[in-house]
Order: structure tokens, then C-alpha cells, then sequence
């Protein structure tokens, strides 16, 4: 009998190493040939837009670089720039350009201006706007010749934890950093209808202020228009908080001082936060 059970008890071992080897020979073959990526991490993306009105505003990102080799196998990462279904090369960063990072990573800092992805791009003034996309794509290339670009980075990789998305929706955007010259008609609402209760949009047009509210008379609403003359050289538009502010919001809309180029300038409540507003007002 316990010769019976000690046969038993060796052909079961037999038959479980055979399955494990059979098994780990599977896994094996499901990891043959297969080759690993690499990845650039967005470490921090210090400035993602560029402004119409400044020339020096630019795309900045601090990126890091891993591969099989903790960034041993980069030759370098080409920098494009895109406009309306065109792509150029803006830039390249060499290995020698990298530094090492806080985890033993290659770092590196991406900066180009919008004075030169216009040049790039070979744009005048007169053919972009603010609302025109400038895509940034970034292409990793290897020591072995992989490339690796947007099209590798799946939903995982341009998520939080690797935060790797090789291409950035970069904008421009119509952020006056002078006076713009125009009508600017602010449209101001008071929900319970009884006036902003002290809260005013303050106007400074060459350091002279105007404050424009809803009075208690005018109860739910009022409009004020502000023109900013050809020959002003500073503007600013700024909210002062009021009692109610969750009851307070306004409209501000921008024409050229000819009446052409509506649009709005901004849209802000209720509950608005005090202090000087950034404007959109694109010529």
C-alpha cells in the first residue's frame, strides 16, 4: 500500500514540473521577440500657449527621457512644429544637451518662442490668429534606430502616472499686454435684481480708473460702454468684490473702434474672484 502511495506521490510531482516547464516555456514564448519602448515624461509643462501680442511668448516643457537603459539609448529628440496640416522641424536636443535628473534620468528644458516657430513655420503676422492651433510634437530617436513619436504613446502612457503624451495642443491666444484700441461694451447682470451691492468692473485707461457697477436703481442689470482711444498706451479691466458676488456677473464684448471684429473679450461670474482680469482680443 505505501508503495503504491509513494509511486502515486512521485508521478504527480513528475506531472506538475512537466506542466510548470510547459508553462514557463508559454510565457517564454509570449515574450519572444518582444522589444521595449521608451518614453518622454512630461515633467513639467511650464507654459503651454502663445500670445499674438508678445513675440517672446513661448511653448516651454521640462521633459525626461527612459528607456531599457534608464536613457542610455537616446541619440537625441527632434521638436516639430505644425500649422493648419503642415509639419516642420523647429528644433533638435542632443544626448549632450540632457542632464541628469533628481531619479538618474536625462532632463532637459524645451523652449521655443513664437518669433521662431513663425520663422520656422515661414508665417507673417497676417497669416495666423489667435484661436490658430501650433501643435508641438516630439520624436524620440534611439542609438538602435527605433523612433518613437505620438502615434507609440497609447491612452496609459499620456495619463497621469507617465504623463507621456509626445505631442501638446499648443494654442495662440489674444492677451493684450498694451492698450488695444476699440469699443468695449461690458453687460452687467445682477441675478436678485436688486444692484451689484458695492462690486464694480474698474476700467484704468492710462492710469486714469472709472468703476462701472449695477445700482440698486437699475436693479438687474446695466450697460456701460468704454471706448479706448487710438492713442492710449495702457488698459486694464479689473473686478471689486461686492456683498453678493454669487448674485454678480458681466459680459465684456470688443469691437474695433470702426465697429468691425466683434467678439468677446470676457465672460466672467458669478462669483467672481477680485482683481485684475486678462482680456482675449484678437485683431
Amino acid at each position: 500500500m505505501k508503495n503504491r502511495i509513494l509511486k502515486l506521490m512521485t508521478f504527480s510531482v513528475a506531472i506538475f514540473m512537466v506542466a510548470c516547464q510547459e508553462s514557463d516555456n508559454a510565457i517564454d514564448a509570449v515574450f519572444d521577440g518582444t522589444t521595449k519602448g521608451a518614453i518622454i515624461r512630461t515633467v513639467s509643462l511650464n507654459s503651454g500657449e502663445f500670445n499674438s501680442y508678445d513675440l517672446n511668448s513661448a511653448f516651454d516643457v521640462d521633459i525626461e527621457v527612459q528607456d531599457e537603459q534608464n536613457g542610455g539609448l537616446m541619440e537625441k529628440v527632434n521638436v516639430y512644429l505644425g500649422f493648419k496640416g503642415t509639419e516642420v522641424l523647429a528644433t533638435t536636443l542632443t544626448a549632450s544637451s540632457f542632464t541628469t535628473g533628481p531619479f538618474g534620468l536625462p532632463r532637459a528644458n524645451i523652449r521655443v518662442t513664437l518669433s521662431e516657430a513663425v520663422a520656422a513655420l515661414g508665417l507673417s503676422s497676417s497669416q495666423y490668429t489667435g484661436g490658430d492651433a501650433l501643435p508641438v510634437r516630439l520624436e524620440l530617436v534611439l542609438t538602435d534606430g527605433r523612433v518613437f513619436s505620438g502615434d507609440d504613446a497609447s491612452g496609459s502612457l499620456q495619463g497621469s502616472y507617465f504623463s507621456s503624451p509626445f505631442k501638446y495642443n499648443t494654442v495662440i491666444k489674444c492677451i493684450p499686454t498694451s492698450a488695444v484700441p476699440g469699443i468695449y461694451t461690458i453687460a452687467m447682470v445682477d441675478s436678485y435684481g436688486d444692484g451689484w451691492n458695492g462690486a464694480s468692473v474698474d476700467v484704468t485707461i492710462d492710469g486714469t480708473t472709472t468703476s462701472y457697477t449695477v445700482t440698486a436703481d437699475q436693479g438687474a442689470n446695466a450697460t456701460h460702454v468704454v471706448t479706448i482711444p487710438a492713442g492710449a498706451s495702457t488698459m486694464s479691466f479689473a473686478y471689486t468684490n461686492g456683498a453678493w458676488d454669487s448674485e454678480a456677473s458681466y459680459v465684456i464684448s470688443y469691437t474695433k473702434l470702426d465697429g468691425t471684429s466683434p467678439q468677446t473679450a470676457l465672460s466672467d461670474g458669478p462669483s467672481s474672484a477680485g482683481g485684475t482680469k486678462v482680456l482675449s482680443v484678437c485683431q
